[in-house]
């Protein structure tokens, strides 16, 4: 059934949900024009390319990250333990939650290789999310080595996601959380 009225907003939050389940390539524009209710033509009223929805989409994700999830690292009332503990709880239900996977990681294993104008949003989120592991780091550690556990151990999450996908486990997840919360004694 067609939408009667629609916005920009609401189409990034129904692309959103299509390119987490069928992934960047395997999404057409007909795709997410039916999604959102909307003809193919009118469609490209709000936005003229799947690239350029792409890239809105992976901006808002990075947009939300940054205000809900990784200021959790910044919050000076709580302790490092705390801050770690509580944002990776998040994360995980932000970028997890819902069929899929990780948008991130996904789409990043998916278009690395190509010179795609999201390739900075990507880059972004990941410098976003080791940026705020340093800082809790920072609270039991040199700046050096919370820079080194910050990579180390988003790096390692976004294996966890891989692994836990392949095998239908959320076991990697589980053993991941447990080693990151680790690194703060």
């Amino acid at each position: 059934m067609p939408i009667s009225k629609t916005n920009k907003e609401e189409i990034i939050v129904e692309a959103l949900k299509v390119f987490r389940k069928n992934g960047y390539y395997n999404t057409s524009m007909s795709d997410l024009a039916q999604a959102c209710g909307l003809q193919k033509g009118s469609f490209y009223h709000y936005f003229p390319s799947k690239e350029i929805l792409m890239e809105e989409v992976l901006k808002n994700v990075r947009t939300y990250l940054q205000t809900k999830v990784f200021s959790i690292a910044y919050l000076i009332e709580l302790s490092g333990q705390e801050r770690m503990e509580k944002m990776l709880l998040k994360l995980g239900k932000a970028l997890l939650g819902t069929e899929g996977g990780c948008i991130v990681g996904n789409t990043t294993l998916e278009t690395a290789g190509q010179a795609l104008v999201f390739k900075e949003t990507l880059k972004g989120v990941f410098d976003d999310w080791k940026a705020a592991m340093t800082h809790i780091f920072l609270e039991k550690h040199t700046e050096s080595t919370s820079k080194r556990l910050a990579e180390q151990s988003v790096m390692e999450f976004e294996g966890a996601v891989m692994f836990s996908q392949l095998y239908d486990s959320d076991q990697y997840l589980k053993d991941v959380f447990v080693r990151t919360m680790a690194k703060m004694n």
